[in-house]
């Protein structure tokens, strides 16, 4: 995937130890939002740091701040999806529409490709329809929509279901 196009004040890197807090106060500010997640409470670091690939988490930074985060999770223990996973991707506060999103999905992808994953995965409430057309420019197709797929503080909510696949080798 190319990089053009990508704004030059972002970088992104693997995440590191000193990233945590930056990351779980994003994963909150997502929540906050009402159309990023199912989940209610920030999950705990080590339950993030359990369900998430190792080699395929992110941090976008602008100007030394953690700005963003990306990470995969596999989507069954079976060998037979070993190169299936699910995609996170959340930008903090005062730096969405500026890049942030669109630098760690192309990463993600890119990282993806090169480590053997070859189908990504992720499910969107069709209110959010910022994420859904990010991930649409990074190659995503949509699948279908995930009709009454759970509740959220009560409410019945969709989902629409998109992936993204390796190209053939």
């Amino acid at each position: 995937m190319a990089t053009s196009g990508l704004p030059h004040d972002v970088i992104v890197r693997a995440l590191e130890e000193a990233d945590w807090p930056a990351v779980r106060r994003i994963y909150g500010e997502g929540i906050a939002t009402g159309d990023a997640t199912f989940e209610t409470e920030v999950p705990g670091r080590e339950a993030l740091e359990e369900k998430w690939i190792a080699h395929h988490r992110w941090v976008a930074v602008v100007d030394g701040e953690v700005a963003g985060w990306a990470a995969v999770a596999p989507v069954s223990s079976r060998e037979c999806y070993a190169g299936v996973a699910e995609t996170s991707l959340y930008v903090g506060d005062g730096f969405r529409g500026r890049g942030v999103g669109k630098a760690l999905v192309r990463k993600q992808v890119a990282a993806a490709d090169a480590g053997g994953l070859w189908t990504l995965q992720t499910s969107i409430f069709p209110e959010n329809r910022a994420s859904l057309a990010l991930h649409h420019t990074a190659g995503f197709r949509t699948i279908g929509i995930r009709e009454r797929i759970a509740r959220h503080h009560g409410v019945w909510r969709d989902t629409v279901f998109l992936e993204r696949r390796r190209a053939h080798d």
